[in-house]
């Protein structure tokens, strides 16, 4: 998979060796679902996006002038890209054009979602789904009379041809697909001179050559017509419609693509499009890139939805076709520019922090984002491959130790959920499935799994390091601050370490990378610059990146517990959801004795210590981002209404 996005900032920096170190993973999963059904497992709601929003945003004004964003980081400012390019998907992050330029298959039901804590799969350039009896081909029927912003044609083509070049992209790993090896690929055979062939033939109306290539079943994708796609995968799963509202769902118009140098070579990303937008199908168009500065939006002439019915709207609000004619998201690094921007009316919406988010709470003309049912997790990682940390009774006396309630209320203003990881509340039945609770705070407790250690108040233990991102200091200061108290009173000394966001992630990669580094990895770490959100929504996201040897991201602590690895993977070769809950209660109990994690909270501001502020009587609502911070940061663009 991609490595992990932000999930903080700038985490996929190393995605060139995710390119380079290739291994088969065990296939990821999202919440088991068949179309149109709904299913209690994941959400997130705003103050702004309750059902006010669905109702307000179901009629799309003519046009309301300019809108201007501040946000905190430049889109697509992370692993040296620049810019909306999203052939490398989530390299992207944050991608301000989700949804209102680069729609998806399937859209998720942003009311469902972010309101009530369920997940529904809706209609989108898919304009229906059969999923086969055996659990393994999903057929789509597309949307006809959709174009691309430029006028290309939307169909079964583009689609099959964006999946094919992905693959290619992500060199030709089996695990390209979200980090899963769901599909079989043996037989396919795509590459430069398939592209250029694609290119002379054209994909509206292809060649019969490219025809024969793009309808052959031997390969798992392929089409039935130009406007039916077909997905085959090696065995039943029932969580592939999760991962098609994610990064590698995002539809561009691959004929742009091919008609403007490529993908460029594998793995190594073409940055034409880092400035010359990819055309989308959505309602709006990226018109004009200022990198780093601003991205400004227009209204897209050609949107398929422009004449959608306030009814429809409401039914499916991320079709929406717009309220502004024009937005300008800008990046703004200072915190006090932001809050300016917002208080004196030069920005309608802003990302503020800290001791201004202070200001923004205590002040009635202004409201503010918060996640209802958040995924931003928040883990304080424990390396289990040096010492002391890689001894499990130091590591309970630390989980132990913690005052998770002066750590919600100090760090984040009283905005966490309390939780246990790996998964966050929002997903169900696959949350918790152990039934172990959060790890108390007990003073007591931890002395006795110190001195079990052989460091009776914390005599001869070594000082542990405990290193910060930089781009976090606004909650992760604090927390680390309250940690090393915490600590302190069993006799723990910590050294809390800055380090540079552009640092910080060279420490993680694959397991095999980070087992190889372990002794340059400090002994506790956090998760960046935002708390860990979804790339996708499935329950697998985090069950299988933070604490199996198989993930391509997210196992910062180096865990490796061959009981969780067996128990984990059980979800990705059976479609019986009992069986998978039993199967995961056990390896959440073994990660529970283990504690390579202490699980501080669910952040339900989206940016920790902040979230993205409003006036009241300029804005009337919007929703937030269907991975819940994940792919874009600021509202979805085309869902925000005036007040």
């Amino acid at each position: 998979m991609y490595i992990e996005h932000r999930r903080a900032g700038i985490a996929r920096t190393l995605l060139a060796v995710v390119l380079i170190i290739i291994f088969v993973v065990a296939a990821i999963g999202a919440v088991e679902l068949s179309n149109n059904s709904s299913h209690s497992s994941t959400s997130s709601s705003s103050q702004l996006s309750s059902s006010s929003s669905s109702s307000q945003s179901s009629t799309a004004s003519s046009g309301n002038g300019t809108l201007t964003i501040d946000d905190f980081l430049f889109q697509g400012n992370n692993g040296g890209n620049v810019g909306p390019n999203v052939l490398y998907g989530s390299a992207a992050w944050p991608q301000w054009a989700e949804g209102s330029v680069y729609q998806s298959l399937i859209a998720l039901n942003l009311t469902a979602e972010q309101n009530n804590n369920q997940i529904q799969f809706l209609p989108d350039l898919a304009s229906n789904w059969t999923v086969s009896p055996d659990g393994m081909t999903y057929t789509f029927a597309l949307r006809q009379g959709a174009t691309f912003s430029n006028s290309d044609a939307f169909n079964a083509y583009d689609v099959w041809t964006q999946f094919y070049m992905e693959y290619f992209i992500y060199a030709n790993s089996t695990s390209f697909w979200e980090g899963s090896s769901i599909f079989n690929m043996s037989a396919v055979q795509f590459g430069l001179s398939t592209m250029r062939e694609l290119n002379q033939s054209g994909l509206a109306s292809p060649s019969q050559q490219v025809l024969s290539m793009m309808t052959n079943q031997a390969w798992p994708v392929y089409t039935t017509g130009p406007y039916t796609i077909v997905f085959h995968m090696n065995s039943p799963f029932d969580f592939f419609l999760g991962t098609l509202p994610g990064w590698l769902g995002l539809i561009f118009d691959p004929m742009f693509v091919l008609q403007h140098g490529g993908t460029g070579p594998a793995g190594q990303i073409n940055p034409y499009f880092n400035t010359h937008p990819m055309p989308g199908t959505g309602p709006y168009v990226e018109t004009k890139i200022v990198a780093p500065e601003y991205a400004q939006f227009e209204k897209n002439s050609h949107y398929w939805g422009s004449d959608l019915t306030a009814a429809q709207i409401a039914a499916n609000p991320i079709l929406d076709p717009g309220h502004y004619n024009t937005i300008i998201v800008q990046d703004k690094s200072d915190d006090i520019t932001r809050y300016v921007d917002l208080t004196s009316g030069t920005s309608q919406i802003s990302a503020v922090e800290t001791s201004d988010f202070q200001l923004i709470q205590t002040n009635p003309a202004y409201g503010f984002m918060t996640l209802k049912y958040p995924a931003g997790e928040e883990r304080m990682s424990m390396n289990t491959q040096t010492s002391p940390t890689n001894n499990t009774d130091v590591r309970l006396a630390i989980v132990h130790a913690l005052n998770y309630t002066q750590i919600i209320d100090d760090a984040v203003f009283g905005y966490g959920v309390p939780m246990v990881g790996p998964e966050t509340p929002n997903f169900g039945a696959y949350y918790d499935p152990g039934n172990v609770a959060q790890y108390s705070y007990n003073v007591t407790l931890a002395e006795q799994y110190l001195t079990a250690a052989g460091y009776p108040g914390g005599k001869g233990l070594p000082t542990i390091t405990m290193s910060i991102d930089s781009a976090a200091l606004s909650y992760e200061q604090p927390q680390a601050e309250i940690i090393q108290l915490d600590l302190a009173q069993i006799g723990i000394k910590t050294n809390i370490v800055i380090t540079l966001d552009s640092q910080y992630y060279s420490y993680f990669g694959p397991y095999p990378y980070e087992l190889a580094n372990a002794q340059n990895i400090p002994n506790i770490t956090f998760d960046g610059a935002t708390p860990y959100t979804p790339d996708f929504m499935t329950p697998v996201d985090y069950w299988s990146f933070f604490v199996t040897n198989y993930t391509l991201f997210g196992n910062y602590a180096i865990y490796n517990n061959p009981i969780v690895d067996q128990n984990v993977a059980f979800m990705f070769s059976s479609d019986d959801t009992t069986a998978i809950i039993q199967h995961l209660a056990v390896a959440e109990q073994q990660i529970y004795k283990d504690a390579p994690y202490a699980w501080l909270y669910d952040a339900q501001l989206p940016l920790g210590s902040g979230s993205y502020a409003y006036n009241k009587s300029v804005i009337g609502g919007f929703y937030a981002d269907p991975n819940l911070e994940g792919v874009c940061t600021v509202p979805i663009l085309n869902t925000i209404y005036p007040a």
